[in-house]
């Protein structure tokens, strides 16, 4: 370990992908400016990520071993409770980050007149045939969090987005809001949405006219595509008071409605289209958002998604 304080502590919670973490840790330890210490907390029994962290030959390189299987989110705690530095930035084992992206963010930090911000930035989003330019708007500067994310203004994917490995924030706001260990999906959204609550925080996009990460959106097993739809109902249900009735009328069209379709389930069609209105009158874009899932072949919509990018 370095006896030198590092600005910034990046935590990266990984399992089963060894090659695709080393990518991770290369992409933030070549990061120019700002002092760092790159934290990856290996969730349970993970020889093989271990047995490959241990060939990197670098001094801010910390691996934190839980000794048994803690999810997650409590992986991540671990890493920042662990953390020296007065910045967190996340990273996931499977994302990479682009040149200059902590500089850029920590630049926006300091100009940003919030006390504790949470500052995001744009990705790619990639899979293995092509790319696009995430998120295709910025909120706008009284939108709240909940809406920015879920509420649409076009159809497409990625209308409003904060993927977890473009956030960087205070360690401060981390230890005061942690991630849930019983939040089983949509982890981070769920920290993000309670984060921003806060006195004194908000969303800051760093250096916008470019992107800062890639996320890697191809179909490896992902906890986030594990489970049905219904849990994903479940999930906005318990989180009423975080969102107006508006974003969870069009969280229910969007993101259930994903796994619905996928999954086959014609049913959902009719019943999530019932539970938005429940909440609230859905928006256009969101109402062509649920049919298109249902309706529209997968080569239609990835061509339509590729005409918007």
């Amino acid at each position: 370990m370095s006896d030198i304080v590092p600005e910034i502590s990046v935590v990266i919670p990984t399992y089963g992908r060894p090659d695709m973490v080393l990518e991770a840790v290369g992409s933030a330890l070549a990061q120019a400016g700002p002092s760092l210490e790159v934290i990856v907390v290996p969730d349970g029994d993970d020889p093989a990520a271990i047995a490959a962290l241990a060939r990197v030959d670098d001094p801010r390189l910390r691996v934190v071993r839980p000794g048994a299987h803690v999810g997650n989110a409590e992986a991540r705690n671990r890493g920042i409770r662990a953390a020296r530095g007065a910045w967190i930035a996340l990273l996931d084992d499977d994302d990479l980050w682009l040149p200059g992206k902590l500089a850029a963010q920590m630049a926006a930090a300091q100009e940003s007149p919030l006390p504790h911000p949470i500052v995001t930035c744009r990705f790619l989003a990639r899979n293995d045939t092509e790319e696009f330019l995430w998120p295709r708007r910025l909120p706008a500067s009284d939108e709240p969090t909940g809406d920015y994310l879920f509420r649409r203004r076009q159809p497409p994917t990625g209308d409003g987005a904060v993927q977890t490995s473009t956030v960087l924030a205070p360690r401060a706001l981390f230890e005061a809001v942690p991630f849930d260990p019983d939040c089983k999906r949509f982890v981070d959204i769920d920290w993000l949405l309670r984060a921003t609550r806060e006195v004194g925080t908000g969303l800051v996009f760093a250096a916008p006219e470019r992107p800062w990460s890639v996320w890697r959106m191809d179909d490896r097993d992902r906890i986030s595509m594990k489970g049905d739809w219904r849990d994903d109902v479940a999930w906005i249900d318990a989180r009423r008071d975080l969102v107006s009735d508006a974003a969870a009328a069009a969280f229910v069209l969007t993101l259930p409605s994903i796994r619905a379709a996928r999954q086959g389930d014609r049913r959902a069609l009719l019943a999530l289209l019932r539970k938005a209105r429940a909440f609230a009158r859905p928006g256009r874009a969101e109402l062509l958002f649920h049919l298109g899932n249902f309706v529209l072949p997968g080569r239609l919509k990835a061509l339509l998604a590729r005409a918007t990018r």
